[in-house]
């Protein structure tokens, strides 16, 4: 229904959106029709940015984004105001020196002050210079200022060019693309290879500049870190030659294997200590049993002397294997054992007796060698602490090396890579200044760019189309008035019996409107009069609802209250109906003025038994149409139950049904006055009248809750004032 109402309101403003899209297509027509014709020349570059020679060449692996930001710069330092100031003075050189011009002014412009202002010498001579010097006009000279005045002039200025001038990359290529157009094909020709030319002399400057900078920064810095790192080498080599360091490494581990070597000589030594100690216990022992005369037999020495042969082969190939063969250890351990067993044996089996003279003298000579061993054993013992403190400070001093040789390795680190660098700047100064190639010249083009009049009449034609539709929409989306029945529907929950159009009342009356519509009773118009149609359908929802006395009313005032219920009146009275009018609308008596009725109704008073029809009709104004009969009132700041006497007429409603086949009432409206309040305990039904230019607010849902309430007695609204577009909406 939404969609429905919204194409219905554009199909009746459909002439604002017809004539505002043919007024934009004949606004094109006229800004297209003087258009001049302008020629088109391009020119292709190729950049070298993502091609795969140059990655092989500099060894490098494609980075999109990268390759875009170069693009992008190139691209505005094509359209920077040096290039295309250099662009500019090229164009104005042209004109001034060349017997073929692109650009003759006309007398107008020649007699303008910026051109007789201008000497073409300097000027030639100045744009000459600038050029020479890549550097732009200055604005603060006034020679200077003058040739850019007639730069603007002559239209070569900067702003002129760069609506012209199109300067882009060719989609997913490794190709720009520059494009001009102007109105004389040579001159667009000509800007495209000249702005290329400009462009390559500029961009190369700058790179030589960079390069220059690049290798003079460079170099101070390999410089300041060549110093520095001779002086990283001076400072180690200064202080190993006061250590006395040549080699700190190999210095510490020649201490830990001497230090290894006497640990091993001092075990040794330590094991030939108890050997000798045990042989001395013997002879002590032996030298005792000869002093109480028990004979004592020697030993041979030659088992003796086997052993400690094999023991002393054993040692020399445990040290020679690293000191670390279990199998060697473990045997020189057991034979160790065997020969302190043979040792201390006192029982012997074979050998000759010994005198006490000889064992005295056995004793002496192991003493001897006992207290050599022990000296042994002290000295190595000292040998070893002494080597071991050796080694700690040579730990102290490695750690200095070790600290001093990562401040050597780190400023050799930063000297290679500034020296890189400075390489690579000295490669790139040397290099070719760029990889940019003219791929396609510029040429002049023969035929003129298409003014494209038809697309752009069409565009604008579209665009002031949906402009028109979408205000027309906009506008009825904020529309909130009850302007049509499915509006109403949305917004009131109350039931809609008729619906009323809008009748010309301003130069005609409500009664004049009605007998208009019943002339010419043999034409095809008759059944074609929308009020008229209408009000039957109001009638006759009046009709089948089997009440008799209606009130009508509405929220607010100027609703149409008083026309609509003239013409119900009126329309009732067509099938033979007697009505009886009632104004009992006391705030305004409109009904009574139009009507010319009495006004009656605030001083009768009638007793219930003196009741009778000749009295009623005493105080009844007859209506120009048969059948109707109105009661009028004076009107006034009051309300019913304030002005009217006890036996009103109000109260004798009920012998009035007997003698009209419906009453009508006028009451006031519901925000503003209560009298329609009141005057619903007289009536049978009550009819809302709602206006379609009304929007609703809270007090008109209060009062539209009050017709809630009304326990059977509302018999339905009416959408009156509706215009005849949004009738079926």
């Amino acid at each position: 229904m939404d969609i429905i109402y919204f194409i219905k309101a554009l199909l009746k403003k459909k002439w604002w959106i017809i004539i505002s899209s043919l007024l934009a297509i004949a606004g094109a027509f006229a800004f297209t029709l003087g258009k001049p014709k302008l020629y088109v020349s391009n020119t292709q570059i190729s950049t070298g940015f993502t091609t795969n020679d140059q990655i092989k060449l500099r060894d490098e692996n494609i980075n999109v984004f990268e390759a875009d930001i170069k693009f992008d710069n190139v691209i505005e330092t094509i359209n920077s105001p040096v290039v295309i100031g250099m662009l500019s003075y090229n164009l104005l050189l042209h004109d001034l020196k060349n017997n073929k011009p692109f650009k003759i002014l006309n007398e107008a412009d020649r007699s303008k002050e910026d051109y007789t202002a201008v000497n073409t010498a300097d000027a030639i001579r100045v744009c000459q210079d600038k050029l020479d010097s890549l550097q732009v006009l200055s604005s603060y000279n006034t020679t200077e200022r003058s040739i850019l005045a007639l730069l603007k002039l002559y239209k070569y200025d900067y702003e002129s060019i760069r609506k012209q001038l199109s300067v882009a990359r060719m989609q997913r290529t490794d190709y720009l693309e520059i494009m001009f157009k102007s109105e004389d094909p040579e001159l667009s020709a000509f800007t495209v290879n000249t702005l290329y030319r400009e462009f390559i002399r500029y961009y190369g400057s700058l790179r030589s500049e960079r390069s220059v900078e690049s290798v003079e920064s460079f170099g101070e810095l390999v410089k300041q870190k060549k110093e520095e790192l001779d002086k990283k080498v001076e400072a180690l080599r200064m202080y190993k030659s006061s250590e006395g360091l040549l080699n700190v490494e190999v210095a510490s581990g020649n201490q830990l294997d001497l230090i290894k070597q006497f640990e091993k000589s001092l075990s040794d030594e330590r094991a030939n200590y108890n050997t000798l100690n045990a042989s001395l216990q013997s002879v002590v022992q032996q030298i005792a049993e000869s002093s109480k005369g028990k004979p004592v037999y020697g030993n041979s020495n030659s088992e003796i002397i086997a052993l400690r042969k094999q023991i002393n082969d054993l040692n020399d190939q445990y040290v020679q294997k690293g000191s670390n063969d279990d199998a060697i250890k473990n045997k020189i351990t057991s034979l160790r054992g065997q020969l302190q067993n043979l040792i201390a044996s006192t029982t012997v089996t074979t050998g000759s007796e010994l005198s006490k003279e000889q064992l005295v003298q056995q004793k002496t000579t192991l003493s001897a060698q006992l207290s050599a061993s022990s000296m042994n054993i002290k000295s190595l013992e000292g040998r070893i602490n002494t080597l071991k403190g050796s080694v700690g400070s040579y730990a102290t001093k490695e750690a200095t090396v070790s600290s001093l040789q990562h401040e050597l390795t780190m400023a050799q680190d930063e000297y290679n890579k500034l020296k890189e660098k400075l390489n690579a700047a000295l490669d790139n100064q040397t290099a070719p200044n760029n990889n940019f190639k003219q791929i396609l010249k510029g040429q002049p083009s023969f035929k003129p760019e298409s003014s494209k009049r038809v697309i752009i009449m069409g565009m604008a034609g579209i665009s002031a189309f949906m402009l028109a539709a979408f205000i027309i929409l906009l506008f009825e989306f904020l529309d909130s008035s009850l302007k049509s029945p499915s509006v109403f529907g949305r917004h009131i929950d109350l039931k809609l019996i008729s619906t009323v159009n809008h009748a010309d009342l301003h130069r005609y009356s409500i009664l004049d409107v009605l007998q208009q519509s019943v002339k010419d009773q043999n034409t095809s118009k008759k059944r074609q009069n929308i009020f008229r149609e209408l009000l039957r359908k109001l009638r006759y929802e009046v009709e089948q609802s089997g009440k008799q006395v209606f009130l009508l009313t509405s929220t607010e005032a100027q609703q149409g209250k008083t026309t609509l219920m003239q013409a119900l009146a009126y329309s009732l009275s067509l099938s033979n109906k007697k009505v009886l009018v009632i104004d009992t609308n006391f705030c305004n008596n409109d009904l009574t003025v139009q009507m010319k009725a009495q006004p009656t109704l605030e001083t009768f008073s009638v007793a219930p038994e003196d009741i009778n029809i000749e009295k009623i009709k005493a105080i009844v104004t007859t209506y120009p149409i048969p059948g109707i009969e109105v009661i009028g009132c004076k009107g006034g700041d009051y309300t019913p139950s304030e002005i009217l006497p006890q036996n009103n007429l109000l109260n004798h409603l009920g012998f009035l049904k007997q003698h009209y086949d419906f009453i009508l009432m006028e009451g006031a409206p519901l925000n503003a006055y209560t009298d329609s309040k009141e005057l619903v305990t007289y009536v049978d039904g009550v009819i809302a009248i709602f206006s379609s230019k009304v929007a609703l607010t809270q007090t008109d849902k209060d009062s539209i809750e009050f017709l809630h309430n009304l326990n059977g007695k509302f018999v339905g609204a009416v959408l009156n004032n509706v215009q005849e577009e949004y009738l079926e909406l």
